[in-house]
């Protein structure tokens, strides 16, 4: 291992040379010289990992001395040892860039803990880290194997979550790939375990709230606190981009977040149209036929019919509501801003509905931009890039608005996605639905090893058009792609962001009750 270099500049020398001497049974590599010319002639032609500096020097002080070095290298990290104290000389070094200063008489465990934090702090950190993560990689195996339940589910991908942000702000690639690896065994064990429990969650088995459930569990118990009620839903909104925003509006809310699980598929028509009716897709099929159209027209609906679906919901719920709800829908920015301009006239209306569909449109875009696959290539620039469209959105000022009146929100999504890294072949007659990650049709055959097949969608909730039709989900990070020109498939969605199947990312997802702070 290379000793670290370190140039030390002090006119009286021989004084500090049993620190040097200190630093040198440390393992470092300690130069001195006496005056300021000749340590920056050493800088000069040497490659030193810092300097230690004396402020107080015969000929060239310490500050012109630093003002020297900081020309050769500007990165260099200067430490300045010093008598005086004085406020105005500390903030004119500072200002030089001084990484850091030691007041005589100098202590040598002093002189190690500023090179420790200035050169060591990120292999102390990380070493730090790395222990961290085998205790939560020891806690993470022996959840998965005591079988966990449904809430265990929900603690496991919390804490993964925490790990995939706190990682985010260390380069460290080895823990990276561990938990990368740990949260894709996390992905199989779990799709096994959603394929072995969803028929009878959805049977009325002991279960996790589900998507059709929100309307009746969340926003209901909100009408009894007497206020101006929201209920906005970001389409297609990960817990981990959630919990990036989160601190964000914490600033202005009171925040209570509970989960819950979308049904299947986790796509739009499906799981948002669950949302609002209040029934899964089977029954707003027999209720409401004429809004349940043929699978073609499902899947291009883009949901037209929320309105009608939550006020409909709303009566069963007996929420009575003189002059019904006021239902919005963002689709671009400029409707974005048409809702943050009329906002305060929103409190005219006793029940807001607004959702904003902006992620998933970022995603379906991504898909097809090169420019964009090169900005997100990743979950940690997907999650960077949520939080800078948060932060100068027109949402996030809509947000600050609803926290000035006196207003309760709920807030929550109808799906997550995931990055789809490995294709699996799918066979089907021609009506099938397009989906990557979830399709129905006639007679579907794919590998089961990679999906969760339904042969009779009525016992998990989903509408059956005809005897022989069923249900595909894809698990982990698969998709389906068509034998027929399969090479072209693959590279055209390889690596895309998509949503309809089985994953955590897809099926457990925040929800959240904000209550403005008082002023």
């Amino acid at each position: 291992m290379r000793k670290i270099k370190i140039l030390w500049i002090d006119d009286e020398i021989d004084m500090v040379k049993p620190h040097i001497l200190f630093l040198e049974d440390k393992n470092f590599d300690v130069t001195s010289v006496t005056n300021g010319n000749d340590g920056i002639n050493l800088v000069e032609k040497n490659d030193f990992d810092i300097v230690l500096l004396d402020e107080m020097m015969p000929g060239l002080d310490g500050l012109e001395t630093l003002t020297e070095i900081k020309k050769i290298r500007s990165s260099l990290p200067v430490v300045m040892v010093t008598k005086n104290e004085e406020e105005n000389l500390m903030n004119k070094a500072i200002s030089q860039q001084i990484t850091d200063y030691i007041i005589k008489p100098v202590n040598p465990n002093q002189i190690l803990m500023s090179i420790k934090k200035i050169l060591m702090s990120d292999e102390i950190r990380k070493n730090r880290l790395g222990e961290e993560y085998s205790q939560f990689s020891a806690w993470l195996n022996q959840k998965l194997f005591s079988l966990p339940n449904w809430k265990d589910w929900i603690e496991i991908y919390r804490k993964i979550v925490d790990w995939d942000i706190k990682l985010d702000s260390f380069n460290y690639e080895d823990i990276v790939q561990m938990h990368s690896y740990e949260k894709k065994n996390c992905n199989a064990e779990f799709s096994n375990f959603v394929q072995l429990k969803y028929p009878d969650w959805i049977n009325m088995g002991e279960h996790p709230i589900f998507s059709h459930e929100i309307v009746q569990k969340f926003v209901k118990p909100q009408f009894s606190k007497k206020k101006l009620v929201y209920f906005i839903v970001l389409d297609c909104l990960r817990l981990d981009q959630y919990e990036i925003l989160k601190p964000h509006l914490e600033e202005f809310f009171n925040i209570k977040t509970d989960y819950y699980f979308s049904i299947l598929p986790t796509s739009t028509p499906y799981s948002r149209n669950a949302i609002f009716s209040g029934m899964m897709p089977e029954k707003i099929s027999k209720v409401y036929p004429q809004f349940w159209k043929s699978t073609k027209e499902v899947e291009t609906s883009f949901n037209r019919d929320e309105h009608f679906f939550i006020d409909e919901q709303l009566k069963r719920l007996d929420i009575n509501l003189p002059n019904g709800s006021k239902y919005t829908k963002v689709l671009d920015p400029d409707e974005g801003k048409f809702v943050l301009k009329k906002i305060n006239s929103y409190k005219n209306d006793k029940f807001n509905i607004i959702v904003y569909n902006f992620l998933d449109l970022l995603l379906h875009h991504r898909s097809k931009d090169e420019v964009l696959q090169e900005m997100i290539p990743n979950d940690k620039a997907l999650r960077s890039l949520s939080k800078i469209w948060f932060l100068n959105s027109s949402f996030f000022k809509t947000m600050q608005e609803i926290a000035k009146q006196d207003a309760v929100v709920v807030l929550t999504t109808d799906h997550g996605s995931i990055k789809v890294k490995h294709a699996t072949k799918v066979v089907s007659e021609r009506d099938s639905s397009p989906g990557l990650r979830s399709k129905h049709g006639k007679n579907l055959t794919c590998d089961e090893r990679d999906t969760f097949r339904i042969s009779n969608p009525n016992q998990i909730g989903l509408p059956r058009e005809n005897v022989v039709e069923n249900y595909i989900f894809a698990k982990e990070d698969y998709y389906f792609v068509f034998p027929t020109n399969y090479n072209e498939y693959k590279n055209k969605f390889n690596e895309t962001y998509q949503h309809g199947g089985i994953s955590m990312e897809e099926m457990i997802l925040p929800i959240s009750i904000l209550t403005p702070k008082e002023k």
